[in-house]
């Protein structure tokens, strides 16, 4: 009896993992639909659907859609989706519920980096690629490597010497950053650099987004491939070492792969926060610890969440904008709280 209810217990688990799929991909579908209908000038979803199959009339909605709204919705939910996996692979990495996309280091690089094109007055473009997030994207990279080298024991990299690391480069970076938006950018370009800063930031259009999605494409591959790895490091690295798991290789590929995730979208949408810490987090809740399945529901959750929050930045204050990083402040910050108490308590998920 018990061997006849066990296949129909397994069906129901693949049906209810099924649902848990289904939801979350309705859930990204149903956030850009309404990040390109609402705004200023709201769009029928009907009209929509006609608008993305090349059937609508007005030309007006054709070029909100195609030439505003729809790029800018795609470049936010690809940020979220990098930074929700970054931070998913960096929860796992440290063993840590409360670790984040910017914890070594990308967001303080990525920050001065950015500031420093802007403190030169850059031009918009060298040699086609985009001077300021570049800038960014090379920052970021520049100081997660510094601090990887300067953790590095022999041929291993102890975890706490790697966020130790991190903090103190980044302490270090911020203030250089602080420096030069005194000394320099204020009286350059005060305008651009808040928006950096701020969150949200983009060129606007399609090369935008183009821009952005080989970097995040890359890592958030390679970060998928890393789920098995990173539920063997949850039992500690000596006894991952003894199950055969290659733990310096692995290290070195999920932070190289998160930090080219988070730069990359960093780079074009500047600092925005909670994003990643948020998601994986609401992804365990729903499908279970296991990071096969946390890193690509964290994915999908992050696109989905900053997708919103993009919207409502728009929609709450017209036609002022909320600026990203406050926005995801405002309702994450309990959030985290929330996690800080729990996690006090040993009560974690």
């Amino acid at each position: 009896m018990a061997l006849r209810a066990f296949p129909s217990t397994l069906r129901r688990s693949r049906r209810v993992q099924i649902g848990f799929w289904a939801g979350l991909g309705m859930f990204l579908g149903t956030s850009l639909a309404l990040g390109v209908a609402l705004g200023t000038i709201s769009i029928p979803l009907t009209e929509l659907w006609r608008i993305l199959l090349g059937e609508a009339r007005d030309p007006t909605l054709v070029t909100i859609v195609w030439e505003v709204r729809l790029p800018r919705v795609l470049l936010i939910a690809l940020a979220g989706a990098a930074l929700a996996g970054a931070g998913a692979a960096y929860q796992g990495l440290f063993r840590n519920p409360l670790a984040d996309p910017y914890l070594i280091g990308v967001a303080a690089g990525a920050n001065l980096g950015a500031l420093t094109a802007i403190a030169l007055n850059l031009s918009a473009t060298f040699l086609g690629l985009f001077t300021l997030p570049m800038a960014a994207f090379l920052g970021g990279l520049a100081t997660v490597g510094a601090v990887y080298r300067l953790a590095r024991i022999g041929g291993a990299v102890p975890l706490t010497l790697l966020l130790l690391a991190g903090i103190v480069v980044g302490a270090i970076l911020n203030a250089i950053s602080l420096g030069l938006l005194m000394v320099m950018v204020w009286k350059v370009a005060p305008h651009r650099a808040w928006i950096w800063m701020l969150g949200g930031y983009a060129l606007g259009g399609w090369p935008a987004f183009f821009g952005a999605l080989p970097y995040v494409t890359i890592g958030l591959s390679l970060l998928l491939l890393l789920g098995r790895p990173l539920d063997v490091l949850q039992f500690g690295e000596e006894q991952a070492l003894q199950l055969g798991l290659p733990v310096e290789q692995v290290k070195r590929l999920a932070i190289g792969a998160a930090t080219l995730t988070t730069a990359g979208a960093v780079a074009f949408t500047g600092i925005i926060g909670f994003v990643g810490l948020i998601a994986p987090h609401l992804a365990r809740l729903i499908v279970g610890p296991r990071y096969p399945r946390v890193l690509p529901a964290s994915i999908l959750i992050g696109a989905s969440l900053l997708t919103l929050s993009d919207l409502l930045s728009r929609i709450l204050l017209p036609p002022q904008e909320i600026p990203l990083t406050i926005l995801t402040a405002f309702l994450g910050g309990p959030f985290f709280l929330y996690l800080l108490i729990h996690t006090r308590r040993g009560a974690f998920f």
